[in-house]
């Protein structure tokens, strides 16, 4: 097989399934009144269909089960396994709005199943140069289980934060799903690579776009389905475990997802700051804060999605050290908006 045929295959069978699967829960939501509630936090005013993410995992599951190109070893069926699980906790959330202690408690326990099949992170490399920060030299056990105590906790701190990350981004149609796109293909692009050259992973990161892009097509504005918890939490995980998967490369991620990271951290401190639970739901978030100074939601995807894709073509290009200037700039880009907004705010307030 080609190495065209060898990608753009799975991309079309997660693409077909994704379109197909999006769209069957989008008249069944419509059918039984299955609706993102209204609330006063939410930018909709419409009744819109949810458990789109539902489409994305399923459709990822699929093609990932039928792949004869991918070998299934412990990672693998973790993999497996921690989608369902996520999909099946995306459903209950979705049905209740269960509180964000038991939202955390599965975010831990999917990251502790895939330290147990075997996840880890043995070292960080030095930007600078020289040896690299090993995470390995401890090592604990629990019930005959054996770990790296550095190396897991980097891994579980790694994936709830992303999981979290994308969660909270899911607020404009399109901007979440969009931002798991961009991060998927430059995952894809980096498999393939000569620094990584894993096919394998390529046709994990490439079946994982496919997917987003048929739920995408049908959540752009005016979206008509909503990915719900399941699915932002679900682009989060694959992310975070995609970025481990291609031997560490956790700057290329962290890179390319900078603006919901960084906006996910001023909004844990702006919480903090003003006695609010960090996980207490509001309009904190750049995309919403963008909107309040005049923005449309159309200009304020394309602003995220454009940092997002130049972050990650310079994640693609830069060495450790670029990478960290590239992520140091980024910090001011947003600190600078920050303030610039704080200001404006307290202009109108003052008008």
């Amino acid at each position: 097989m080609s190495n065209i045929a060898l990608y753009l295959q799975p991309f079309l069978i997660a693409l077909i399934f994704s379109l197909v699967f999006t769209k069957t829960l989008i008249v069944f939501g419509g059918r039984y009144k299955l609706f993102d509630p209204l609330r006063e936090n939410k930018i909709h005013k419409r009744d819109v269909a949810r458990f789109g993410g539902l489409g994305i995992i399923l459709s990822f599951l699929v093609g990932m089960l039928f792949a004869r190109e991918l070998v299934f070893d412990s990672l693998k069926w973790g993999i497996v396994l921690s989608s369902v699980l996520i999909f099946v906790f995306g459903i209950y959330d979705d049905l209740k709005s269960v509180s964000w202690k038991k939202q955390l408690f599965v975010q831990v326990f999917v990251a502790l199943l895939m330290i147990y099949v075997g996840l880890t992170v043995d070292y960080i490399a030095n930007p600078l140069g020289g040896a690299e920060f090993r995470l390995d030299g401890v090592s604990g056990q629990i019930f005959g289980f054996s770990f790296s105590v550095l190396g897991s906790l980097f891994v579980l701190f790694w994936i709830v934060g992303l999981m979290n990350a994308m969660n909270w981004l899911d607020g404009l149609d399109g901007l979440s799903g969009g931002v798991g796109l961009i991060g998927a293909m430059t995952m894809f692009f980096l498999s393939v690579s000569s620094l990584v050259n894993q096919p394998p992973l390529g046709i994990l990161a490439i079946f994982f776009a496919g997917s987003i892009l048929g739920f995408l097509i049908f959540n752009f504005k005016p979206a008509k389905i909503f990915m719900g918890t399941s699915g932002s939490m679900f682009l989060g995980f694959m992310l975070a475990v995609l970025a481990i998967f291609s031997g560490g490369k956790i700057a290329t991620v962290f890179l390319v997802l900078g603006f919901p990271i960084l906006d996910t951290a001023f909004v844990i401190v702006s919480r903090l700051k003003s006695g609010n639970s960090p996980f207490q739901g509001d309009m904190r978030h750049f995309h919403y804060r963008l909107l309040q100074a005049g923005w449309s939601q159309k200009k304020v995807i394309l602003f995220i999605y454009t940092i997002c894709i130049s972050f990650g073509i310079s994640a693609l290009i830069f060495d450790s050290l670029g990478k960290i200037i590239s992520f140091l700039v980024l910090f001011f880009v947003m600190l600078g908006t920050n303030y610039f907004l704080k200001f404006k705010r307290n202009q109108e307030l003052f008008e």
